[in-house]
Order: structure tokens, then C-alpha cells, then sequence
């Protein structure tokens, strides 16, 4: 349903629309859930639904079942009309294949905290090419498979933080080339390969804190020149090689602290990085040896390694990669030897081209997340603790975007009016009002 209001009521000359929401329990909406007209949106979360409603609007375009009791996803589900489907905060334990093979115009799903969800099918996500969102935090996954990224070209945001991973790929994320946040902490990655991050020529910020890092091999960064941020704190890293930042020109913020550094000649590579280089450091204090316990790295005199053998200029090492073998559907990672000294980037296909394209609706870039993609500020060296999103938070999003885009002004004292006469009937236009209110006052 739409309120229309033209030029001649109260003199106002733009047409402005208002979203309404349908009557409980209204044909084609399931019980116990509110639809909305526009966009079209199905919300149905804390509902305690064991699963999903079956009957369903045929053009809904947003889906919120967060906060349910739902445990198993099946083909056949969900429309394929939807933009955004939030299924966190269930007891989702099994995906079947195919699940999500339709949804051709999905942006975002959000799969988070389902913390019975442990393994995933390598063709789960197939057919999501234009989903730009992925989340899948705080669930206990302990392995991806290495196909289970492919072909999500517009993937933007991944979120996989909090589970129980323990070693990542090779070439994991290649066909990610527009991915731009990767998050990855409080998982329990102990060794990453030279080649699990090639493909991400675009990613701003890497998240690896909260791990069980003890090395990192020297390439392990060779095609992140586009990287802003890295988080490497409360890992147990003692040595790092200053050839490995050296590979992120674009870095600005890193965070090294908590970390049980050893200060002696295995340390000079990393201090002569920092000696030449603008980025913003946390704090890098010895471990080791004992007459520098207590000391940052970075300050240290140059004299304490005078003594020292040079090193080689490209270090060949020997790098353990990760083998994933499978028993009663449960994932056991097992190193295997595979040196290489040098790393081997190849070109791979992208549908249009280029790999510098984002594909967004109308051939223009997708707009920066919103407040409730659970980001990390550049500034915050701790692990922040996030809620999941909220109705308010994307009505109000929702609503700004639309002022944004139609350039609508109304007077203030109108909406006022407008709102106290309408959610009394629908409550939950609020959260539109919401928005433009806090348009209005911002502008």
C-alpha cells in the first residue's frame, strides 16, 4: 500500500511515498510475521519457527528469519525475487545443495551465529553471482572447502570470524577479486600457505587477530597491493619478515601487539621495515631474549644487531599446506610438505573482462555497507563485541537511501503529523519515519 502526497496538499511540489505495512495475517503473509509493500519484505524473525513458513510472497525481496529455531535449508525455500535473506541466530545444521542455486539476485545472506552449522557442501553458494554480502561468523566451522568461494565474483564482505578454522587453502579465495573486507579473527589458524590470499587484488582490510598464527610465510601478502589495514595481534607470532609488509604498499594501519615477539637477529628484517616506513604500528614489545624483555621492537638500536649474519634476500621456504580429510562429515586439516621459494600468480577469468569491475546494479559500484555489516574501526586494536542487525537499522538505512536517491524534502512538522496518525494502524512504519526524521535533522 501507498500514501501518495502531491503538490496539492499543504503546498508541497515533490510526490512523496510512504511505506505501509500489511495487516497481520494477510493473504499471502505468513502468521506471526509483518509483510511490507515496498520494498517488498517478509519479517518474521523471533518467531521461534522450527522452519520456513511455506507459503511465502512470490516477490518479496527481503526475508528476515532471524532469531528462530530453524534447522535445516532446503531447495525450493525462498523466492527468486530476494535481495536480502537474514537467517542468523538459528539452529541451522544443514544446507542442502542447491538451497540458494535460484536466488540469481541475492546481494546479501546472512548465515551468522548458527552455531550447530559445521560443515559446508563445496557448491553451497553456486549461482550467487551477484551476492555482494556473505556472513557466516560465530558458527563452528572448522574447514572450507577450496571451492566453496568460486565464481562470486561480486562478493564484497566476508565475514568468518569466530568459528573453529584451523587452516585455510590454496587459492581459497581466487575468484575474489572485488572482495574488499575479509574477517577472519578468533578462529584458530595456526599456519597460512604463500598462496591462500592470491586472487584478492582489491582487499582493504585483512582480520587475522585472535588466532594461533606462528608464522607467516614471506609471499603469504604478494597480491594484496590494494591492503589498508591488517590485524596480527593475540597470535603466537615471533618473527615476521619485514619483505612480507613490504608487499602491501598501500598499508596503513597494522597491529602487532600481544604477540611473543624474540628481539634477536631473526627480528633485524622486521625492524628495518619499520625503520622506513609511515604506517601506523601498535606497539611490538620483546619476549625475547631477556635483556630486552619488556622492549618495543621498533625502538630498539640498531646496534643490538651489528653482530648479526645478513640473510638472504628471498628466503626459501617450506611451506606445510593445508590437506583437508573427512571423517563421519566432520573436517581434520593435515600439513604436507610443498616448498616454494617464489610465488606463482596467474591470471583468471572474470565475466566481464576486468578484474577492477564491481558489479553493482546499473554498471555502478554497490554503495559501502551500512552500520550493521559488524566492520572494525581502523583505530580499534581490540575485538569489538557486535549485535546482529536490527529492523531499525535497515528501515532506517532503507529510508535514507531512498531520500538520497529521489531527493525528497518535506517539512518536518508534516512528517510529524503523518507519522502520529498512521502507526497507530502500522506500528512498524516507525522505523521508516525513523529514517527520514534522522535525515531531516542531519541536513
Amino acid at each position: 500500500m501507498l500514501l501518495r502526497l502531491g503538490s496539492t496538499l499543504y503546498g508541497l511540489a515533490p510526490t512523496f511515498l510512504l511505506l505501509l505495512a500489511l495487516p497481520f495475517g494477510s493473504p499471502m503473509c505468513p502468521m506471526l510475521c509483518t509483510c511490507y509493500f515496498s520494498p517488498p519484505t517478509v519479517s518474521c524473525q523471533a518467531n521461534n519457527f522450527s522452519s520456513v513458513p511455506r507459503i511465502l510472497p512470490p516477490n518479496a525481496q527481503r526475508l528476515f528469519l532471524q532469531n528462530n529455531l530453524i534447522g535445516t535449508l532446503r531447495p525450493g525455500m525462498f523466492g527468486p525475487s530476494l535481495i536480502t535473506l537474514w537467517l542468523y541466530s538459528n539452529n541451522i545444521s544443514s544446507i542442502q545443495p542447491g538451497t540458494f542455486r535460484h536466488l540469481q539476485v541475492l546481494e546479501e545472506l546472512d548465515l551468522g551465529d548458527n552455531r550447530n552449522l559445521r560443515t559446508l557442501e563445496p557448491d553451497t553458494f553456486r549461482g550467487l553471482e551477484r551476492l555482494q554480502s556473505l556472513h557466516l561468523y560465530r558458527c563452528q566451522l572448522s574447514s572450507l572447502p577450496n571451492t566453496i568461494f568460486r565464481n562470486l565474483y561480486s562478493l564484497q564482505y566476508l565475514y568468518l570470524q569466530e568459528n573453529n578454522l584451523l587452516c585455510l587453502q590454496d587459492d581459497l579465495f581466487v575468484d575474489l577479486a572485488n572482495l574488499s573486507h575479509l574477517f577472519l579473527h578468533g578462529n584458530k589458524i595456526w599456519k597460512l600457505s604463500e598462496n591462500v590470499f592470491r586472487g584478492l587484488s582489491g582487499l582493504d582490510r585483512l582480520l587475522l587477530h585472535r588466532n594461533h598464527l606462528h608464522t607467516i610465510p614471506t609471499w603469504a601478502f604478494h597480491d594484496l597491493g590494494k591492503l589498508t589495514i591488517l590485524y596480527l595481534f593475540n597470535n603466537s607470532l615471533t618473527t615476521l619478515s619485514g619483505e612480507t609488509l613490504s608487499d602491501l604498499p598501500s598499508l596503513e594501519f597494522l597491529r602487532l601487539n600481544n604477540n611473543p615477539w624474540a628481539c634477536d637477529c631473526r627480528a633485524y628484517s622486521l625492524w628495518s621495515w619499520f625503520q622506513r616506513t609511515h604506517v601506523s604500528i601498535s606497539d611490538v614489545i620483546c619476549i625475547s631474549p631477556v635483556e630486552r624483555k619488556g622492549h618495543d621492537m621498533r625502538y630498539l638500536n640498531e646496534a643490538v644487531f651489528q653482530d648479526c649474519p645478513p640473510t638472504s634476500h628471498h628466503p626459501i621456504e617450506f611451506d606445510w599446506s593445508c590437506r583437508i580429510e573427512w571423517d563421519n562429515g566432520l573436517a581434520h586439516p593435515h600439513p604436507r610438505p610443498h616448498p616454494h621459494p617464489h610465488p606463482h600468480p596467474h591470471p583468471h577469468p572474470h565475466p566481464n573482462g576486468s578484474s577492477n569491475h564491481l558489479y553493482g546494479l546499473g554498471g555502478s559500484p554497490p554503495a559501502d555497507p551500512s552500520s550493521f555489516y559488524r566492520d572494525v574501526p581502523a583505530n580499534d586494536i581490540q575485538s569489538p563485541k557486535y549485535d546482529p542487525p536490527t529492523e531499525d537499522n535497515y528501515w532506517g538505512s532503507y529510508a535514507s537511501l531512498l531520500i538520497h536517491r529521489s531527493g525528497i524534502l518535506l517539512d518536518f512538522a508534516m512528517m510529524t503529523f503523518l507519522n502520529s496518525s498512521i502507526s497507530s494502524f502500522y506500528p512498524r512504519s516507525n522505523y521508516y519515519y525513523y529514517g527520514l526524521s534522522k535525515h531531516y535533522e542531519e541536513n
